[in-house]
């Protein structure tokens, strides 16, 4: 039996989440599919101790290591409903940025409502034209006086439609480009913030949105750190994006494998179980080493994270590892599973489809590659 690495504090939340899914996702899942992410879920995501890991004891949360968001990540692609739901619960990164730069008050304001599930988190960063890029966002923010002032648009927004709290970087000194982008909290009910929602491809059960702010005016102790700062702030907060952002794929794939193998087990052609085909055997065999070779890879970028030496190179490297194992690994046993993998109704078809965005979510692999083969020019 494989030694967890990760300790038993967090192997309890793991068990905590689990149990979460198994229990009140399992029973809401028909209506989370057909619906959507809902304020119920949030708060039940609440009272089950799922929220808000990070925060300190003194604030009323269990004070948990960082690495809780790569566990949360895991286990809701292991669970059936990931593939709906999408990477909704990885919004609670977002808890991160007021632990490390918050003020006492806006960590007091906010903490509260974040472990009840009574506040949802949105990060917004990405626009239309700024993807990857991040430099080229546009939208703004103008001091006036004790306000900020924010204009633009934000897309693909992450629990856009319900959130409470939008973490909202703009540029405070568009002459200065990645260094005079800033971090401001905008509540979700603030006046001239419009939203619409987006469909995306899979993730049924997401909540997705395009973000408009017109004048909007918040005061200027919503800024988050200092003017300038909000890439530096991304520094640590990427690190451990691209793991939860891993740790989902790994948490999918093996979800794939072990229905799969149950699959080809149980099915019968020409008189033999699709598991006495050699061809099947091979295939298995493969996607086992993957995710072998890949949790093992997981777990040693883990251990560098805690030690402080995890650098940027790792960070690209697991981004593009594991999201490309796990779209290898779905294909395979879509095919195993034949034309009835092709159902929406199974839910191999839901986990081939939402493991698609994995791929470009947080950095899409070709900039993952052009970030690691920079240093070969030098």
């Amino acid at each position: 039996m494989r030694m967890s690495i990760y300790g038993e504090a967090l192997e309890l939340y793991r068990k905590k989440v689990g149990k979460f899914f198994a229990g009140y996702g399992d029973e809401r899942l028909p209506i989370l599919e057909t619906t959507g992410i809902d304020r119920d879920f949030w708060r039940a995501a609440g009272s089950a101790g799922v929220l808000g890991s990070v925060i300190p004891k003194e604030y009323g949360g269990p004070g948990a290591d960082p690495v809780a968001a790569v566990v949360l990540s895991e286990e809701t692609g292991r669970w059936i409903g990931g593939a709906t739901i999408g990477a909704t619960l990885s919004g609670d990164l977002g808890t991160g940025f007021l632990l490390n730069h918050g003020t006492e008050e806006q960590k007091r304001s906010w903490f509260p409502g974040i472990l009840k599930g009574e506040v949802i988190q949105a990060m917004a960063l990405t626009e239309s034209h700024a993807g990857s890029d991040a430099a080229a966002i546009s939208a703004s923010a103008q001091r006036d006086d004790d306000h900020y002032v924010l204009n633009g648009c934000k897309s693909l927004v992450m629990n856009g439609m319900l959130a409470d709290l939008f973490y909202m970087v703009v540029k405070t000194n568009p002459a200065k480009k990645g260094r005079g982008m800033s971090m401001i909290i905008v509540p979700g009910s603030a006046e001239g913030l419009s939203r619409r929602r987006v469909v995306t491809m899979g993730f049924k059960g997401g909540d997705t949105a395009e973000v408009t702010m017109t004048d909007v005016r918040v005061p200027a102790a919503n800024l988050l750190g200092r003017e300038g700062e909000a890439l530096a702030m991304f520094q640590h907060a990427m690190a451990l994006d691209r793991m939860q952002i891993a740790a989902r794929s790994l948490g999918t794939a093996t979800a794939a494998f072990e229905t799969t193998l149950a699959y080809c087990r149980e099915r019968r052609m020409f008189g033999q179980r699709l598991i006495d085909f050699q061809n099947t055997q091979f295939t298995l065999a493969q996607i086992e080493t993957e995710l072998a070779v890949s949790r093992h890879f997981l777990d040693a970028l883990v251990m560098k994270f805690r030690e402080g030496t995890f650098n940027d190179d790792d960070g690209a490297m697991v981004k593009i590892w594991l999201p490309e194992m796990e779209g290898r690994v779905l294909d395979a046993c879509i095919q195993l599973w034949g034309g009835s993998g092709f159902v929406d109704d199974n839910p191999i078809s839901r986990m081939y489809t939402g493991a698609r965005p994995q791929r470009v979510y947080a950095g899409a692999t070709e900039l993952m590659k052009s970030l690691i083969g920079r240093k070969y020019l030098l």
